[in-house]
This record gives C-alpha cells, sequence and structure tokens, in this order.
C-alpha cells in the first residue's frame, strides 16, 4: 500500500506542481501574512527593531509594492526572500530547499498531516515549485570562496583546460570591478537589491548571486600564491553551493568518526545529529573507548559544522553513556502571547514533543519574563530535566567539546547541556543561535503562493542571562577563526589549531 502511495504522489507531482497563476492581491496577502508575523508571533524580532529604518513593519509598504508589481514567479520569489531574510535572520528562518520538502511530505503522508508538521502532504509539491525558483536564483563558482577581512581567495584549487589556479588565490577583480565595485554593482543591478538586513551571509561568498538574467560566468583576474597575475573565464554553476563540501562536513560519508590522537588523547567527530545513525555511532564510540583501555586521559568530542538534527541522538550518544548518575538542571524560554494564544492541543504536543517533553522534561511552569519583556506579550516557562545515565562508556578523562557558529539547534541543546552539568568544557566559538527548549522551530506555509518556510517560535534564556538567539552558546574558552579541516584524518586534526591548543596546552 505504502508503495502504491508513493507512485500516486510521483505521477501528481508534474500536475501539482505546475506554475501557479497569482493576482497582484495574492502576493500582497503573502506579503502582509509574514509582516502580521514577524509582528505577532516572532520571539526573535524585538518590538523596538519593528519601526526602525530597516524595520520588518517599517519595510511592510515597500516590500507590498514590490510583489504587487513582479514581473514573474522568479522575481516574486526573489521578492520573498528578500522580506524573509530579514524575518528570519536568528535561529531557525529558512525558506525549505526541495530535499527537504521530500522528506516532510512523506511524512505527512505517513502520518496524515499530523507528525513533525500539520501540512497536508499534497500541499508540498507546490512548496517544491517555488524552492526550484529560489535554488535557480543562485549561482556559485567551480570553487569555494573564503573571505579574509576585505579580501576573497580561492579554498580549492581549480584545474581549466590545462591550467590550474591553485588554492589559495586572491580573487583581485570581478567582470573588471574590484571585489567591493562589483558586490555595489550586485546590489544596484541584480536581485541582491531586493534583500532586506544583514547581507554578510552573501557578501562571504562573492560570486553567488547571478549578474543578469543569464550568468554564465564571470572574468576573474587572480592573484597566485607565488604573486604572479592570470586572468580566466570562470564558468557559474546553477544553485547554491554545498554547504557538506569536504569529508569533514559530509555525514553521508561516515557521520561518526573516531581517531586516536595520541596514547592520551582521543577524538570523536560528529557531523550531524542523524536520529537513526544514534544507535550505530553509539556503539562506535563505544568500542573506540573500549580498545583504548580506558587509558585517555582527554576526549574531544568536535561539533564544529555540526547543524543539528535529533535530540535524542545527543543525548543517547553523546550525554547519558559519560554519566555516573542522573544530573538535574533548569532552563528558561518564553513565547509571544499571541502565537501561544488559541493554539490547538495538537499543535502544542507536536511543537513540544522531541525538544521538550519527551527531552527528559521532569516539570515545567510559568515564570517571570526576564528583564525588558513586558508580561502582557510573553510568556515565559522554567522546564526542569534529568537526564539519566546509560551504559558507560569505557572513559575517566576530560572531556572537550568543540564549537562554532556552525553548530546549531539539536547541536546547541547538546552544548548547552553539557555547560549545565559541568559535563565537559566547550572550546572554540559562540554557536549559530538556534537552541529551542521549549518549542521547536515551525513550520509555515504561506496563504496564497503555498511556499513552506520555517521560523524560530520561543526564545532562550543563557545561564548569564543573555538570550540565546542573539548571541548563541558561549564556549569556556573562545579562540580566534580557524579553517576547518578537510578530512578526519589524523595529519589534519594534528595540525588543527584549536585542537593542538588541546593537545598542548589544557
Amino acid at each position: 500500500m505504502r508503495v502504491i502511495g508513493l507512485v500516486v504522489i510521483l505521477s501528481l507531482i508534474p500536475l501539482s506542481s505546475c506554475a501557479p497563476q497569482m493576482t497582484a492581491e495574492q502576493r500582497r496577502q503573502d506579503i502582509e501574512f509574514l509582516a502580521d508575523w514577524a509582528r505577532d508571533c516572532s520571539p526573535t524580532i524585538p518590538e523596538k527593531e519593528l519601526n526602525t529604518e530597516s524595520g520588518v513593519e517599517t519595510l511592510r509598504p515597500r516590500y507590498i509594492e514590490l510583489a504587487e508589481q513582479a514581473g514573474d514567479n522568479s522575481e516574486f520569489m526573489q521578492i520573498v526572500y528578500g522580506y524573509f531574510h530579514l524575518i528570519g535572520k536568528r535561529g531557525h528562518g529558512y525558506v525549505y530547499p526541495k530535499e527537504n520538502l521530500w522528506g516532510l511530505m512523506l511524512e505527512s503522508l505517513a502520518t496524515g498531516g499530523k507528525g513533525l508538521v500539520n501540512i497536508p502532504w499534497h500541499q508540498f509539491p507546490r512548496a517544491m515549485y517555488w524552492s526550484d525558483r529560489l535554488e535557480e536564483s543562485f549561482v556559485h563558482p567551480p570553487f569555494r570562496i573564503q573571505q579574509k577581512a576585505d579580501l576573497y581567495f580561492t579554498v580549492d584549487a581549480w584545474r581549466t583546460w590545462f591550467r590550474t589556479i591553485p588554492k589559495g588565490s586572491q580573487i583581485a577583480r570581478v567582470n573588471g570591478m574590484t571585489c567591493s565595485d562589483y558586490l555595489r554593482h550586485l546590489k544596484e543591478h541584480s536581485w541582491l537589491r531586493w534583500i532586506a538586513g544583514n547581507m554578510d551571509g552573501i557578501e562571504r561568498q562573492l560570486l553567488v548571486i547571478p549578474d543578469g538574467k543569464e550568468c554564465r560566468g564571470w572574468d576573474i583576474e587572480f592573484i597566485l600564491p607565488d604573486g604572479s597575475s592570470r586572468g580566466e573565464f570562470v564558468p557559474a554553476k546553477k544553485g547554491r553551493p554545498s554547504r557538506q563540501s569536504t569529508e569533514f562536513l559530509d555525514w553521508n560519508q561516515g557521520n561518526c568518526v573516531c581517531v586516536e590522537l595520541s596514547k592520551k588523547v582521543g577524538y570523536v567527530r560528529v557531523k550531524a545529529m542523524v536520529h537513526f545513525l544514534r544507535g550505530s555511532d553509539e556503539k562506535k564510540i563505544r568500542d573506540f573507548l573500549k580498545r583504548s583501555g580506558g587509558q585517555y586521559e582527554k576526549l574531544i568530542v568536535d561539533v564544529r559544522g555540526n547543524g543539528g538534527g535529533s535530540t535524542f541522538y545527543m543525548y543517547d550518544t553523546l550525554i547519558r553513556p559519560f554519566l555516573r548518575e542522573p544530573v538535574a538542571y533548569r532552563q528558561i524560554s518564553g513565547v509571544r502571547r499571541k502565537f501561544r494564544a488559541g493554539m490547538a492541543e495538537a499543535d502544542e504536543k507536536r511543537l513540544r514533543a522531541g525538544i521538550s517533553t519527551w527531552a527528559w522534561e521532569t516539570g515545567i511552569e510559568e515564570t517571570i519574563p526576564p528583564t525588558g519583556f513586558d508580561p502582557n506579550e510573553w510568556i515565559f516557562y522554567k522546564i526542569a530535566r534529568e537526564v539519566k545515565p546509560s551504559n558507560r562508556y569505557d572513559f575517566d578523562g576530560r572531556l572537550f567539546i568543540l564549537t562554532d557558529h556552525g553548530s546549531g539547534s539539536a547541536t546547541e541543546t547538546y552544548a548547552d547541556a553539557v555547560q549545565r552539568i559541568g559535563l565537559g568544557t566547550l572550546i572554540g566559538q559562540r554557536t549559530a543561535g538556534a537552541l529551542g527548549n521549549y518549542f521547536m522551530a515551525d513550520t509555515i506555509r504561506l496563504p496564497a503562493s503555498g511556499m513552506i518556510v520555517r521560523l524560530e517560535a520561543d526564545l532562550d534564556v543563557n545561564p548569564d542571562g543573555s538570550i540565546q538567539e542573539r548571541v548563541g552558546t558561549r564556549p569556556t574558552m573562545e579562540l580566534p577563526s580557524c579553517d576547518l579541516p578537510e578530512k578526519t584524518t589524523k595529519e589534519q586534526l594534528l595540525n588543527d589549531p584549536w585542537i593542538r591548543k588541546i593537545l598542548d596546552e589544557l
């Protein structure tokens, strides 16, 4: 029966994902919906920011006008994304890519729309249409780019015909312009002009927004590592560059990797909190530590670039097997009253289940909002948890956890728990700022177009009183930025500055 259902879905998708014909009023409706949600429900946009010069409410009329006048669906998608970029700038804020929509659609089919999302399966093909339009709005070169201050460099060597542009070559000019002039040109002449808010993430990639309708590539002047110059035409590839471009980041190339760095130091790399791998990864770590005979004095758990996944994974694989006895801790989270008001019981259970209710929660009670939060607008909760140990790993040394700005969501749940219970020492840089202790981020369908986006639903308070979605989870020891290893080989790991800090000084 499931196979038949899948065949039916596949046969219907070409019909369901045909280009929708939208009126100006319908396009306006989606912008109004996003603006209303930001004003009434968003936990991450302070009220004082709504009406600033570049605030959501201030920009509402401009984006309504842009949407109403959009020339086609691709342009409308770019305008919606530009406005959404401001609304979803903190926490879980993104337009779902097509591969994620596939998984959610199948889950919705299996649960009758009563699983992780409350959207019927037959509405997902329309959302896939819009995700395709957004993906087509981006391009990237055949090599990765790294920004250092105001300069841009190639992260990979690139071979073209019989010549190679070496790794570490500087991008000096793009289409005859300096990099800063080229970015200014894009802001004036490409759809980059519709993106509201901070554009650092886009500017860091430099060659990611097409310059015109048809972008075949760029004329680039490189300065090679030996100081010589070379000009090349660099072809553009459709879509955004992959986040999982190296073995170090790609969980499909082995999610959990264990390496002995020395007789006294072990290393565990976890690339994602993949729910269905929690049993096999736990066994891999257990076998690795058992082979050491308990000799490790230090164990490094590296979750840099780990964007999260399953809360159960992090408890079952990275916390419980390190415990000797139950540990209790408390967290404080807040939600907007208008978002909470009138919420169906089923939606409350859906948003709380995997992230809080089933995550070792032992009690919950309302509490006084932190300073600066109006109790008429907010409800804050004090959440009590008690995590019980499982079969203990063969390890009695010190635990060090490496985090960075790419550590998000369930990985931040892990970092937060480690700090609160004193399980280990966080080393590196602040996490992404997408924790979620009371509600998981909500999945929302725009009423007219059918685009499906994700937005943060709660606000979480760090132990020091700061807001997690604004500053992330701070490490115990903050270190300067450094390049991530390309691979999880012993040789590359031993050359990593953060790992060397733990080996040599801690």
